[in-house]
């Protein structure tokens, strides 16, 4: 490390305490222990001791580390939580990652500073607005995307050794994933937010579900028709947004071709729920509760099913019946999840099974099947005229992706 090297680093480790010390001045004045210089200081003896022998390092970060703890031992009666020391210890870190990664030890302190500043808010959040089963549900995604996907074996398994199981639940997770941050948007903004954003979010969730959902308000008389629809169709929208993420997993070749397709399908999608809901007035969502939970086990499990059962039937048709036998496969799956369905034909394409123009009209050919559903569910729980409503909103949609997707 040379001169200006060095001194950069040191610029680093001085900024991360500085940042940090600042945070910690601003929140707990009153405390005094560890505030702006304290925190710049703690983080120049971080990089310094990457800079010493090993013996004095030690020593300078374990005296460092006893004056964090006696700071503690001085101002519990006044503030008995450990944040701001425990804070300390990891501006001492971060200073001595400054003299290595700099960029890492930087970004590191922006998190931290974050994390500090947002404490009401993280703390409304868990104790307010998750509830217990959100808890739980958090628990099991993190399970499934932390401890099962690593350990799953990556080699081909089943017919036509179609089955790779770490893939198919990566995309299981990927999608759940998803579903996650449209819950999570649904419950912090739907209520204030009106139809709109519930449709949107909620769709992340479940477009099917979120669809029945504004149809069965709207019969209920607690949404006006116009509002109900436009929550409907950017319903559909999600699901387009969300059949370019997982398909890109796949095949990014298959989500090139789509892509055209998908921004023009949402754009009319998009333009007719803006139009819908110009009169809105009043209508919202209040009380309105996502569809579904953030991560249930057993529907998880149904997504990798489909993906594992269509796989082979496309290839098995394919190979009996050609291109039309896997776009058969496609649609048939698509009735039951479009997104598993389509993963699993881009899947196929990925792997040469079959050509990336048959897996896009396979795509397509799903999201129909899936936009027909759609309008099947509204009619049960919205009525025939929420029902005929909806599929006049679709159709133009949809035209317009058929026409980009045979354009592109």
């Amino acid at each position: 490390m040379n001169d200006i090297e060095l001194w950069q680093s040191l610029g680093v480790a001085l900024a991360i305490g500085l940042l940090v010390g600042a945070e910690r001045e601003r929140s707990k004045p009153a405390q005094g222990t560890l505030g702006i210089r304290t925190m710049a200081l703690l983080a120049l003896v971080g990089a310094l001791s990457t800079l010493v022998q090993p013996i004095v390092a030690g020593g300078l970060v374990a005296g460092a580390v006893l004056l964090v703890v006696l700071g503690y031992a001085t101002s519990r009666q006044r503030d008995p939580g450990l944040t701001t020391e425990v804070a300390g210890v990891a501006v001492v870190g971060l200073g001595a990652l400054a003299t290595s990664r700099p960029a890492a030890a930087a970004a590191l302190a922006v998190a931290i500073t974050v994390l500090l500043v947002s404490r009401d808010a993280l703390h409304r959040f868990v104790r307010e607005t998750v509830t217990e089963r959100e808890q739980a549900d958090a628990l099991k995604f993190f399970v499934a995307a932390f401890v099962l996907l690593p350990i799953l074996p990556s080699g081909r398994f089943g017919p036509y050794g179609t089955w790779v199981p770490q893939r198919i639940w990566l995309l299981v997770v990927l999608i759940t994933g998803i579903g996650w941050v449209g819950y999570v948007a649904t419950r912090m903004l739907g209520a204030r937010r009106g139809l709109m954003v519930t449709g949107l979010a909620g769709g992340f969730v479940s477009g099917t579900a979120t669809t029945g959902v504004m149809a069965a308000r709207f019969r209920r008389g607690e949404a006006p028709l116009g509002p109900a629809l436009a929550g409907a169709s950017l319903a559909s929208v999600s699901t387009l947004l969300q059949l370019v993420v997982v398909t890109a997993i796949a095949d990014p070749r298959v989500t090139a071709r789509l892509l055209p397709a998908v921004v023009v399908g949402s754009a009319v999608l998009s333009i007719e729920a803006c139009w819908l809901a110009r009169k809105q007035d009043n209508a919202t969502a209040d009380g309105a509760e996502p569809t579904g939970r953030p991560f249930a086990l057993v529907p998880a499990l149904v997504l990798a099913g489909i993906i594992s059962v269509v796989l082979p039937l496309a290839v098995w048709m394919e190979q009996r019946y050609g291109a039309a036998g896997a776009l058969a496969a496609t649609a048939t799956g698509a009735v039951a999840d479009v997104h598993g369905a389509s993963v699993a034909v881009a899947t196929l394409a990925h792997d040469g099974r079959v050509s990336v123009s048959t897996a896009v009209v396979a795509v397509g050919l799903g999201l129909a099947t899936n936009t027909v559903g759609k309008v099947v569910v509204a009619g049960g729980a919205g009525g025939a005229r929420f029902a005929v409503t909806l599929a006049a909103c679709l159709a133009p949609a949809s035209a317009a992706f058929a026409a980009a997707l045979l354009l592109w």
